[in-house]
C-alpha cells in the first residue's frame, strides 16, 4: 500500500494544494499556521512560548502522565504497569465527557447492544479480522482455559460474530448501535502511556446501512463528530481523510462533500490499496503538545458484511460505519493536560469537566455567608461549586493552590462583593468577567450538556502520605 497523492481542502470543499506525499510537511506548515494540529502532521519540532510566532510548542509525553497524578485524576500506584485507577476528580471527568456524548448520540439514534469481555477467536471469518492483532500479539488469551477465547480488544469481533450469517431488513436501515465496550489492548514496550492504555472503554458506535445511504450516513456522522470537536476546541483541528483508489466514493464530490461537514482543513491521502477493512477512514486530529491525538474516527467498511455472510433481504451486503464518540480518559485528558503544558491553552481544566467548576474564595470570614448565598443556587441548578474558608493562608497562596491545581474559575467575594455583584475570573488570572449574571447564562447551557446523570463525589481519598515499604524479610 502506498499514498498515491496528497490534497488539502478548505472548509467550503475548495482544495487548496495537491500533490506528491513528500511535499505535503513543507506545504501544510505555512497553510495554516494558527492550526496547531496541522503544523504538528507537518512534523513541526517547534520552539517559543506556543503560538506567538507560529510555531509548536511541544510538551513531553510522560509530562502529562506526571501533572495529571499531580492533579489527582489518576494514578500508577499499586496497580500493573500499563494500568491506570482513576480517582474521584478523574471520575467526574470522564463522567462530564460521557454526558455530553448523550446528544451526539442521540442525534446517531443509536440503540444500546453491550458485548462481553471475552470472544472466540476460532472461527475462520474471525480470524481473518483478527489476523493483524494477532501477528503483532496486541490481544490478550485467557490462558489456563480455552484457548479460543480472547479478551475484546474493540466491540468488533463480538459485532460480526453475533450478525454472522444474518439478514437484515432493509426497510428498517440505517441502524444504529452504541457499545460502550471495555477492552484490554496489549501494546508493546514503551508504547504503553496516559493515551495507551492496557485497559479502556470505547465508546463504538456501528451504523448499518444500505450501500447507497453509506455517503449520506458518514457525512452525518462525520458533521456530529466535527460539532463534538469543536464544542472543546474551536477550530483548532484537523480532518484527515484516507481513502482506497477506485472504490465507490473515491471522488472528488464525495471529497468536498465531507470537508465542508468537517468544518475546516481537510487533508485527503489516496491510497493504492485497503489498509484493512476500510474504504474511507476519518480522523479528526487535535493537537496534545507532543503529538495529534485523534479524538474522532469514522470507517467506511465494505468489507465486513461479505467475509461473514451478512446479507440484506434484497439480497445484496450491508455497509457498516465504524465510528467512535469522545472518549474521556484516553482522549479528552491527555489533550487537555497537553494542550496547557504546551501553551497552546491556559493551565486549567474545562469547567465543564472540572471537579469544582466555580471555586468561591471569601477574603475573611465575613464573607462567608456572602460566598455562601452565591454558591448555593448554583448548586441546585447542578453547578460543582465549594467555598474555601482556609483564611489560616494568605489570600496569595490560597490562589496560588488553585492555580496549582489548574481550577478553571474564582469568584474572590470581598468588601466590595457584599452589595455589589461579583466578578468571575480564571485562576490563571489571564481573563476577568465582570458582569457575573451574563457569563453564567451564557456558560449554563455548556455546563449543563456535561452533567453526569447520576452526580459524583469529588473527594480526595484519606490518604495523608505515602509510608515506606516496609522489609517484609525483617523480624
Amino acid at each position: 500500500m502506498r499514498v498515491v497523492d496528497v490534497r488539502v481542502l478548505d472548509d467550503s470543499g475548495s482544495v487548496v494544494w495537491s500533490g506528491p506525499e513528500e511535499e505535503y510537511p513543507v506545504v501544510a506548515a505555512t497553510l495554516d499556521p494558527g492550526n496547531s494540529a496541522l503544523r504538528m502532521s507537518a512534523g513541526e519540532a517547534g520552539t517559543g512560548d506556543g503560538g506567538a510566532d507560529g510555531s509548536v510548542t511541544r510538551c513531553r509525553r510522560n509530562d502529562v502522565m506526571t501533572t495529571a497524578e499531580t492533579l489527582g485524576l489518576v494514578s500508577r500506584r499499586g496497580v500493573p504497569r500499563g494500568f491506570l485507577t482513576t480517582l474521584p476528580h478523574g471520575a467526574v471527568f470522564e463522567a462530564g465527557v460521557e454526558a455530553f456524548n448523550n446528544e451526539h448520540l442521540a442525534a446517531l439514534d443509536v440503540n444500546a447492544v453491550h458485548f462481553p469481555l471475552v470472544f472466540d477467536n476460532s472461527a475462520p471469518a474471525t480470524a481473518e479480522l483478527t489476523a493483524q492483532y494477532a501477528a503483532q500479539n496486541r490481544m490478550f488469551a485467557l490462558a489456563g482455559h480455552d484457548d479460543r477465547l480472547r479478551l475484546a480488544y474493540a466491540a468488533d469481533p463480538n459485532l460480526f460474530a453475533w450478525l454472522a450469517d444474518s439478514v437484515l431488513d432493509t426497510a428498517r436501515l440505517p441502524y444504529a448501535m452504541y457499545s460502550p465496550q471495555p477492552v484490554f489492548r496489549n501494546f508493546r514496550s514503551g508504547e504503553v502511556n496516559i493515551q495507551r492504555r492496557l485497559q479502556f472503554t470505547v465508546p463504538d458506535v456501528h451504523i448499518w446501512t444500505r450501500p447507497a445511504d453509506a455517503a449520506e450516513q458518514y457525512l452525518h456522522a462525520l458533521a456530529l463528530a466535527a460539532e463534538s470537536t469543536s464544542f472543546w476546541f474551536g477550530g483548532d483541528y484537523l480532518h484527515v481523510l484516507d481513502s482506497v483508489a477506485g472504490t465507490p466514493h473515491d471522488d472528488d464530490g464525495f471529497y468536498r462533500q465531507v470537508a465542508k461537514a468537517a468544518r475546516g482543513l481537510t487533508v485527503v491521502r489516496r491510497l493504492s490499496a485497503h489498509p484493512k477493512y476500510y474504504a474511507q477512514k476519518t480522523a479528526i486530529l487535535v493537537s496534545a503538545g507532543y503529538d495529534n491525538v485523534m479524538l474522532h474516527n469514522l470507517q467506511l467498511d465494505e468489507v465486513n458484511a461479505e467475509r461473514f455472510n451478512i446479507r440484506t433481504d434484497d439480497g445484496g451486503h450491508p455497509v457498516v460505519i465504524h465510528a467512535c464518540v469522545a472518549m474521556g480518559g484516553s482522549r479528552m485528558l491527555p489533550l487537555v493536560i497537553g494542550r496547557g503544558l504546551a501553551g497552546l491553552t491556559p493551565q486549567l481544566l474545562p469547567p465543564e469537566l472540572a471537579a469544582i467548576q466555580l471555586q468561591f474564595l471569601p477574603l475573611h470570614e465575613r464573607h462567608t455567608d456572602r460566598a455562601n448565598a452565591l454558591a448555593e443556587p448554583l448548586r441546585e441548578q447542578g453547578v460543582r461549586t465549594a467555598v474555601d474558608c482556609d483564611f489560616h493562608r494568605s489570600t496569595g497562596a490560597r490562589i496560588a493552590r488553585l492555580r496549582r491545581a489548574w481550577q478553571p474559575l474564582v469568584c474572590v467575594v470581598g468588601d466590595r462583593e457584599l452589595t455589589d455583584a461579583p466578578r468571575i475570573q480564571t485562576s490563571a488570572g489571564r481573563s476577568v468577567h465582570t458582569d457575573y449574571h451574563a457569563f453564567l447564562a451564557d456558560r449554563m447551557p455548556r455546563w449543563q450538556r456535561c452533567r453526569p446523570a447520576t452526580p459524583n463525589r469529588a473527594a480526595a481519598p484519606p490518604v495523608v502520605k505515602t509510608l515506606r515499604p516496609r522489609n517484609r524479610g525483617a523480624r
